[in-house]
């Protein structure tokens, strides 16, 4: 079996694709998507990823990001690992810890200090990434409540859809409400409208806050007929953060509206205020390693400061 990186891989082969029909509920990055990263300075490490082939078949890889992380001491570059995953007809064959041995290798080799990544507690992977020094540093809040049926509500004049010319702004209020914050707290240039490229974002899925003209703040938001979702709430007060707390409970004609993340912890007191259901911890998780050296969670809690008031993290976070 032999490692590859992203550009050593034939042109013709899209990852994605090839792995998406047997390998395990996974968000896949084709090769436009990946092209349009790497045209993003930073954005992926310089050799895209990691991959296992096995006689002219890709049966595992990983993603490598490099993301801006705001720790305690200060702010650097740390790996986010993405998109881990192994053919099943390669399952428990070691393709993965392998993968991730070359990343960390290759990481390392790089100056990166940290390597990051998402999982589920439940999934047989989080028992391989403890085994290779990663700990559980976060899992997301939600709040949850469920609204009778009714109409539609109008969003009035102080809240409208979003659209593809405000993902600069989108941007601005990003940057400006991670001052002072510690997490993924401030987002390379452009990335809103990279994700607007990619497919990832939609500008229609934002609700624009508006004051004198001007957007004080803006969430994301996935409504359908079950009801409205929301992992990423930004605003310059909390006048506005409710305000789009309500506009987006305005959204749900009926079902189960759902804030989640940073939006949870942002609106404190208002949710269970409004009747919400708060839960301290979701079914997926953050985890985190300092790489060539052991570390207990106890101690990358308080290096990556997850526990301080001053963390946040949005759902645009995720990777």
């Amino acid at each position: 079996m032999k490692l590859l990186s992203f550009d050593e891989l034939p042109e013709s082969y899209d990852p994605g694709r090839a792995l998406v029909s047997i390998a395990a509920f996974r968000e896949f990055r084709h090769r436009r998507t990946i092209d349009l990263w790497q045209r993003q300075k930073d954005r992926l490490a310089e050799y895209g990823g990691v991959f296992a082939v096995d006689r002219g078949i890709v049966v595992g890889q990983a993603f490598v990001e490099r993301i801006p992380y705001t720790f305690p001491h200060g702010t650097e570059v740390v790996s986010g690992i993405a998109g881990v995953t192994t053919r099943l007809d390669h399952a428990r064959a070691g393709v993965a810890r392998r993968v991730l041995e070359e990343v960390h290798r290759r990481e390392r080799a790089a100056g990166i200090r940290y390597a990051t990544l998402w999982t589920n507690r439940s999934w047989g992977a989080h028992r391989l990434y403890e085994q290779l020094g990663y700990r559980d540093i976060y899992t997301p809040p939600i709040a949850v409540r469920i609204f009778p049926p009714r109409r539609r509500r109008s969003l009035g004049t102080r809240v409208r859809d979003g659209k593809r010319s405000d993902l600069r702004e989108i941007e601005n209020l990003h940057a400006r409400s991670g001052e002072g914050r510690l997490g993924f707290a401030q987002r390379p240039r452009g990335f809103a409208r990279l994700a607007a490229a990619t497919g990832d974002l939609r500008p229609e899925t934002v609700l624009l806050a508006l004051e004198r003209g001007r957007a004080v703040g803006y969430a994301i938001h996935r409504t359908d007929a079950n009801g409205t979702s929301c992992g990423e709430l930004v605003a310059t007060s909390p006048s506005t953060r409710t305000l789009l707390a309500s506009s987006l409970e305005g959204r749900a004609r009926s079902g189960v509206v759902t804030f989640w993340g940073g939006a949870v912890n942002d609106l404190g007191p208002e949710l269970r205020r409004r009747g919400y259901v708060v839960a301290s911890a979701m079914w997926w998780e953050l985890m985190a390693t300092e790489l060539g050296r052991e570390r207990s969670r106890r101690e990358l809690v308080r290096e990556f400061g997850t526990n301080d008031p001053r963390f946040r993290c949005l759902s645009g976070d995720s990777f």
